[in-house]
């Protein structure tokens, strides 16, 4: 706080030396911005003489606390050591990646990295926990109570048919389960909010849940296998090794639906009106250690918790791997407040059903570890993410070479079971009428920036039958449940071929996916390679066909060039306004085209114009409640993440205007709805307005961690003055470096709008106070890669007139 008083008194003092050296010049103050212009250069003069006040002036821009991670070049004991001296903290040192992550003042960042300036430095960025799409709770229906004692006997001592699991069809898990591959013996770590270890509770995984460890710090936190944490790591638990039974009042919607729509999925009347639903995951016998990185009290993860995750799963494996006993460091343990925590595990599966944006897929440290895990004998298996169903909307870690990156098909009998719960037995076959599967609109898709399918398989993900950590059953929907799937497939190929390495078991996956089980004509940026097909991995692993590479990008500097090279060529609405066309005939229920359109700094607006929306069946055969349409999706070009700019369904001519878009790739997503009944097509128009560019206020380039300072006069009068910074190394190129743009106010405010992950930075100030404005462009994350260490930029400051303000 005195630091903080200090630097603005600073501040302070040094504009009334401006201000003196004005009046000894003789100036008036009610004189031209020529003349202010002139005053602020001389101005510059004297502050050129007085360095200390200079760096304590323009260091006021940041907050106290700052978090971020940094990618030493070299050893970080250095770095570690000023970090202490400087008053800042590590928070952690990773074991098996050369990088620490540091909360410290901001205005000593500049100092510290003085000690290694090659170093990559980004933002701690927080990753949210995924929220389900859907989620329906059975728990509160009296028609549904957990399958115990002696009548649990008597049901496991019965003929019980294979292949009904729930979440299982399609996936060959029953079969592998029926053939001894259960994945006993395997243990999958869990990196999510904490996975539940109470088998009174939650008895679809009592017994599964062998320890945990707790990466969330606070004192009044629950620990890694609480019963009082989020659901969200106990229902993927769940999904992965779930081993338990239910009993359903034969007559309720439930039983019915099921019965109706996935009949292989349930035992109908085993008991005079009970039916027997079984809760199985597709690895039942394998075990889960938690990995917790998210509170039970809400909130999400700063990046750097979920990296010493990944980190310390890595070291668990590797000491086990040289012989370190696996035998718990706290005798006594196994409460699920008290878990079991382990020096050395043969983790060999890893779940992440999480996931962040990234500047750099396959190569931030995020995506390194997943190669790292690979090497240590880890398959990893990411969610590709929910931020569907636009393109290049995976996140990291599934963006990384060395995951196994999971989509979430959908498939009709799950749908419909919910549909018919939500609004009524029957409904769900008028709601969802087409009988193919689908991929889940909400499914993220590739490629990536660097130009890779970046989706490597599916599974369903939708309407997936779960236990949560009270004991609540629910069907929920999203890419957190169809990655668990793939993990505990993995788990039981682990089992079958323990010698494998974790490369193979990654890829026996992906090439034994089956390409022909959607019908809704997916591309491979949208299912990978297809759906899970366990058997077929299985096959490949024991007749030793499997390819022992992982996926390479194009790694063009340009993701326009590595889209061409993928076969996904962008629209080039050139230098000048334009308008291009796309023909889209005939789009199934689900199916998606993908436009991707180039935008430049001089791009004003895109149009995009929908014509010709005609739908193959006539209005009487169509989606009994919402006709048959489509359904589209404009992200804006921020890559790996979703910043959707419009979205609708529509049935007619319909128009969308989009003013300053960011720049690199805007990704249209048009899908024939999936609750359509038929086919449907549209034309698409997409017309961008180019006007040539204002003179520039400024330009230059700027390195990491360096901090650029300029000055300008908004005269009275003024109604907006728009702040607008570039730079070549934008979301159309890749890697994207991260520039922020602050602003000083006359009144010594501090204006954090510009510093965000957009591109360009955009700040529109009303009725801006009249004064000396000054911005400061800070070169966060400056990859060194394309231009060199020093990233160039450009910078434009206008009126409410178009008219620039030129620094002084």
């Amino acid at each position: 706080m005195y630091r903080w008083m200090l630097k603005i008194i600073i501040y302070i003092a040094f504009h009334l030396i401006l201000v003196l050296v004005i009046f000894m010049t003789g100036e008036n103050m009610t004189k031209s911005k020529l003349d202010f212009k002139n005053r602020g250069k001389t101005a510059k003069f004297l502050l050129s003489s007085l360095p200390l006040i200079m760096a304590a002036n323009f260091q006021t821009v940041q907050a106290e606390n700052s978090n971020f991670i940094i990618n030493c070049q070299s050893d970080c004991s250095a770095l570690i050591e000023k970090v202490a001296t400087l008053g800042g903290a590590v928070t952690h040192k990773y074991a098996n990646i050369n990088a620490i992550s540091v909360s410290m003042d901001n205005d000593n960042r500049a100092e510290l990295m003085s000690i290694q300036p090659n170093a990559i430095v980004t933002k701690d960025k927080t990753f949210n926990l995924p929220s389900p799409k859907e989620s329906f709770e059975l728990t509160n229906s009296a028609d549904i109570r957990e399958v115990k004692g002696a009548e649990l006997a008597s049901l496991l001592d019965s003929e019980i048919p294979d292949g009904f699991e729930y979440n299982n069809l399609i996936t060959g898990a029953a079969l592998m389960n029926s053939a001894g591959f259960t994945g006993n013996g395997t243990i999958v770590a869990v990196i999510d909010s904490g996975t539940a270890n109470n088998g009174a509770v939650v008895a679809s995984i009592a017994g599964s849940v062998i320890g945990g460890e707790n990466f969330v710090p606070g004192a009044g936190e629950p620990s890694a296998t609480s019963t009082a944490n989020g659901s969200h790591g106990t229902w993927v638990g769940s999904t992965i090794a779930g081993h338990t039974y239910f009993f359903l009042n034969s007559a309720s919607t439930f039983a019915q639906s099921v019965n109706n729509n996935l009949p292989s999925s349930i035992i109908h009347e085993y008991l005079p009106g009970l039916s027997v639903l079984p809760m199985f995951g597709s690895a039942p016998e394998a075990s889960l250690y938690a990995m917790k990185v998210f509170s039970a009290f809400g909130g999400g993860s700063p990046e750097s918790r979920i990296i010493a995750a990944m980190d310390r799963v890595i070291t668990l494996k590797t000491n086990y791997d040289n012989g370190v006993p696996s035998v718990p460091t706290n005798p006594g343990c196994g409460a699920e407040e008290d878990p079991c925590v382990y020096d050395s595990l043969n983790i060999t599966v890893v779940n992440m059903s999480l996931g962040g944006g990234t500047l750099y897929a396959a190569q931030d440290l995020e995506d390194q570890l997943t190669k790292q895990m690979l090497k240590a004998g880890i398959t990893l298996v990411a969610a590709a993410g929910n931020e569907g169903h636009a393109a290049i909307t995976g996140g990291s870690p599934g963006t990384g070479l060395g995951s196994l990156t999971v989509g979430a098909a959908s498939t009709v009998g799950n749908e419909r079971v919910l549909r018919d719960l939500q609004y009524g037995l029957g409904v769900g076959s008028l709601f969802r009428p087409s009988n193919h599967i689908q991929m889940a609109t909400f499914s993220s898709r590739g490629p990536s920036a660097d130009g890779r399918a970046s989706t490597d398989i599916v599974a369903n993900g939708f309407a997936n039958l779960v236990q949560g950590p009270t004991g609540g059953i629910n069907l929920v929907s999203g890419t957190s449940f169809s990655a668990p799937m793939v993990a505990g497939a993995a788990a039981t190929l682990v089992q079958a071929f323990p010698s494998a390495p974790a490369i193979a078991i990654r890829n026996a996956l992906k090439q034994g996916a089956n390409a022909n089980v959607l019908g809704d004509n997916s591309a491979e940026i949208d299912q990978g390679a297809g759906f899970l097909d366990i058997p077929a991995a299985y096959n490949l692993l024991a007749t030793r066909s499997v390819d022992k590479s992982l996926p390479k990008g194009f790694g063009n500097k340009s993701v326009a060039k590595n889209l061409y090279h993928a076969g996904y060529p962008a629209m080039n609405m050139g230098k000048g306004s334009s308008a291009m066309t796309e023909s889209l005939n005939d789009l199934r229920p689900g199916q998606v085209a993908h436009i991707f359109i180039e935008t430049k700094q001089e791009t004003d607006s895109i149009t995009i114009d929908f014509t010709n929306v005609v739908a193959s069946l006539a209005a009487g055969d169509q989606n009994l409640f919402f006709g048959d349409d489509v359904y589209y999706v404009l992200q804006d070009a921020m890559t790996h993440n979703q910043v959707t700019l419009a979205s609708g369904y529509i049935n007619a001519d319909h128009s969308i205007t989009i003013d300053n878009p960011q720049t690199g790739i805007l990704r249209l997503a048009v899908m024939g709805d999936w609750t359509n009944a038929g086919d449907v097509s549209a034309d698409v128009t997409v017309s961008s307005n180019v006007s040539l560019p204002s003179a520039l206020s400024g330009m230059g380039g700027v390195e990491q961690n360096e901090q650029l300072v300029d000055e300008f006069y908004v005269p009275d009068g003024t109604t907006q003055v728009v702040f607008e910074l570039s730079w070549k190394n934008n979301w159309g190129a890749y890697p994207t470096d991260d520039i922020d743009l602050i602003l000083l106010t006359p009144s010594f405010g501090v204006d954090f709008g510009g510093a965000t992950f957009s591109s360009p930075e955009r700040v529109v100030i009303d009725n801006p106070e009249t004064g000396i404005w000054t911005s400061i462009i800070q070169g966060y994350t400056i990859h060194g890669v394309n231009y060199g260490a020093s990233s160039p930029w450009t910078m434009r400051v206008t009126d409410q007139d178009g008219n620039v303000l030129e620094t002084l």
